[in-house]
């Protein structure tokens, strides 16, 4: 099970760095000045940093360390908290090609199942032993 537990973890942490990157991509290709958006730059700053301890916190779990499963929840939590705070200050503009249909259709719901697995893992008795 807890090969499973890490397999799910490192899945997780592959799809949030595809999401980073067509962030990234969609950025560059549109051609996006941060001068433009001086005020809401920091919005990026902070997901940057979220990005830091999200896969900070894959690290842990893989580790099976107790900060791991404690900062799991809420780091979902700051995940959407951020998403929608970013959304209403600076709408994304986005370049629909094939790249944003993976991402969009495919990579995201695939990025949030896996994070429910985790979470679900991370609340059963048997993986609550682990992280002691």
């Amino acid at each position: 099970m807890s090969n499973t537990f890490k397999n799910v973890v490192l899945v997780k942490s592959f799809l949030f760095l595809l999401i980073v990157l067509w962030g990234g991509y969609n950025t560059t290709s549109l051609g996006i000045k941060s001068d433009d958006n001086l005020i809401t730059d920091l919005g990026n700053l902070l997901f940057m940093v979220f990005s830091v301890f999200y896969l900070l916190n894959a690290f842990f779990l893989l580790k099976f360390k107790s900060l791991g499963r404690t900062s799991y929840l809420p780091l979902i939590l700051i995940f959407i908290v951020l998403g929608f705070i970013s959304e209403v200050l600076n709408p994304m503009q986005i370049n629909r090609d094939y790249f944003y249909l993976i991402i969009f259709y495919l990579v995201s719901p695939l990025f949030f199942i896996t994070q429910g697995m985790v979470l679900s893992m991370l609340i059963s008795k048997s993986f609550r032993e682990k992280f002691q």
